[in-house]
Formats: structure tokens, C-alpha cells, sequence
């Protein structure tokens, strides 16, 4: 009677075991035969974020081809981080104008204060996300810089084809050599 017992017990707990790994195969074979989640980034795809998302910094010009920043320095005073600097000077019409604009993206939040804060709608995120470097002070953006980046576009949230022609696009020259310990000297900079 008990050998009868131990037996039930034992295709019991071979029929659930059984049961399981079939949901396991099951599971498995479904992933197996899915389309691919993962995008094939830089080599041949690219996203394309969505309008609110928040990118690399950008001026913005009037219609006249002018700057809009009027150097209120309001955007320096609300960043959290302290990473934007500006330097005015008056023209002679008596317009204040930047001198001097930087951000240390390697610093920046990327918060959006700092475009809520501007009076006159002169800086902005945009949707630009590809802007790392080896180097810490490659990651410093001046006026010019700014004022040459990309907008933000009202389309996004998609999936593009990469424009890399050759390997070279993807590769940086640097100024600064790289060894072994490269990574001690990121922050040292």
C-alpha cells in the first residue's frame, strides 16, 4: 500500500515538471521565431526621438540672421548644475549680445530650466542625442557651436536607416592618447 502511494506522488510531481518545462519550450520557440526588439545601432539603424525629448543645447537666430540671446545671464543663474557661463558686451546700437556662451555638457542635467528661464526663447534642447567624447573638455559647447546645432523637428519617435557611409565616420580622433588607464584621467580633466 505504500509503494502505491509514493507512486501517485511520484507521476504527480513528474506530470507538473512536465508541465512546465513545456511552457518553457513554449515560451522560448514563441521568443525564437518573434521579430528582433533590438535595433542595429549606429551600423543601420538610428531613432528618432520624439519632439519633447530632451537633447543637446541649441541658440536660436531672429529672422534678421541675429542671435536671440540678449546676455541676460538668467539662464546661468537658474542652472542647477552651474554649467553654463556668459559673457555679455553691448554692440554700438546698445544691444547686449554673448561674448562668450559655453556649456559644459559633461555637467548639464539636461533639465530645461535653463530654456524656460530665457526671456527672449534663445536656447533650447533639441533632439540631437549622439555627442559623447574621450575627452571631457570635448564635451565644453561654445556660441558658435550652438548656434550651428540642429533644431528640434516636429516629426519623431521612429526608426530610421543610418547614413554611415564607411568606418571612419564612426571613428574619433582624439588629441590625447589612450592607454591603458584611460579611464583615471576622465575625471582628472
Amino acid at each position: 500500500m505504500m509503494s502505491r502511494v509514493v507512486d501517485r506522488a511520484g507521476t504527480w510531481i513528474g506530470w507538473a515538471l512536465f508541465a512546465d518545462l513545456l511552457s518553457a519550450f513554449t515560451l522560448t520557440f514563441g521568443y525564437m521565431f518573434s521579430k528582433p526588439v533590438t535595433m542595429q545601432y549606429p551600423d543601420k539603424e538610428k531613432w528618432l526621438p520624439y519632439s519633447r525629448y530632451r537633447g543637446h543645447h541649441f541658440l536660436k537666430r531672429d529672422e534678421e540672421g541675429e542671435i536671440k540671446c540678449v546676455a541676460c545671464e538668467l539662464c546661468a543663474r537658474i542652472c542647477p548644475c552651474d554649467c553654463i557661463e556668459v559673457v555679455p558686451y553691448e554692440d554700438e546700437k546698445g544691444n547686449r549680445h554673448p561674448a562668450k556662451f559655453e556649456i559644459d555638457t559633461a555637467r548639464c542635467l539636461f533639465c530645461g530650466l535653463c530654456e524656460d528661464a530665457c526671456p527672449a526663447d534663445a536656447i533650447a534642447l533639441g533632439q540631437q542625442y549622439e555627442f559623447s567624447s574621450f575627452s571631457s573638455r570635448d564635451l565644453v559647447i561654445g556660441r558658435d557651436d550652438l548656434l550651428g546645432k540642429p533644431g528640434k523637428a516636429m516629426t519623431g519617435g521612429g526608426v530610421v536607416t543610418a547614413r554611415l557611409n564607411t568606418e571612419q565616420d564612426v571613428l574619433v580622433e582624439t588629441s590625447e592618447p589612450h592607454g591603458y588607464n584611460w579611464w583615471r584621467n576622465i575625471r582628472r580633466t
